[in-house]
């Protein structure tokens, strides 16, 4: 069978809205992200996601019924966020969840701006057994592409919800295990047992958690750290209290 030629031209109209999808307002109109590089994609397939579309410079054997678009080196290096474009990208539509149920470790995160940290933290959570992630308020959105790099797959993993504030501080209410956050006034060390579901509420390294989602968590803990030191990477963070947390479930 004779392959179609590639795509060459970088105005083309579907080369176009691929890279208008860079921007969060396009991405949140067409409800889609963009993946890429063959390991992502290997790894959402074994996650049972389904792309809309897939762009690859060379063969690729990707999705039964879903048909790859040849494309040249130059198109898709206009198309790559990435300074060593992998060859192949697909688009995924974008997923949330409203199933926040208190069956495991939840990681709730406020005003993190971030993308590099919420796609450590999302690759965290994956690796570390949570339950998923909450984004509360103005987050960085996790559908970016320096978030689903930084994730390295576990975009397609991890659950995602977002919550305004208010119902943030609904849930909290109704939590049945205990709700944590970090404090470097904290009662106790993060090295302890902590009664599960666990909720862990991180806040932006800059400011930290509001005061109202700090008063809600009946748990403050601190994670020692040598004088001098400002504070610690929310994202290194969040996986010190994940690991501590979870340590009885982790093999």
């Amino acid at each position: 069978m004779v392959q179609p030629a590639p795509l060459a031209s970088v105005h083309n109209p579907t080369v176009k809205f691929l890279r208008s999808l860079a921007q969060k307002k396009h991405r949140q109109e067409a409800g889609l992200f963009v993946a890429e590089g063959a390991d992502m994609l290997a790894r959402a397939k074994a996650l049972g996601w389904v792309p809309e579309m897939i762009l690859s410079v060379a063969a690729f054997e990707g999705w039964a019924g879903v048909k790859t678009t040849p494309v040249s080196d130059k198109v898709m290096a206009a198309l790559s966020a990435q300074s060593n474009p992998p060859g192949v990208l697909a688009t995924f539509a974008q997923r949330w969840t409203e199933d926040v149920t208190p069956g495991g470790t939840w990681i709730a995160l406020e005003n993190i701006r971030d993308p590099g940290n919420l796609g450590t933290i999302m690759r965290t959570a994956d690796a570390g057994g949570a339950a998923g992630i909450i984004l509360v308020e103005d987050c960085v959105d996790p559908f970016a592409p320096e978030c689903v790099r930084a994730s390295t797959g576990s975009i397609f993993a991890v659950p995602l919800a977002r919550l305004s504030l208010a119902a943030m501080v609904d849930l909290m209410q109704a939590w049945p295990g205990e709700k944590v956050a970090t404090s470097m006034a904290g009662d106790s060390d993060f090295r302890r047992a902590y009664r599960g579901p666990a909720l862990l509420c991180m806040g932006s390294e800059s400011a930290g958690l509001s005061r109202v989602l700090s008063e809600a968590c009946g748990v403050k803990v601190r994670i020692p750290m040598k004088p001098g030191v400002e504070s610690l990477n929310v994202a290194t963070a969040t996986a010190l209290m994940l690991y501590e947390i979870n340590r009885g479930a982790l093999a």
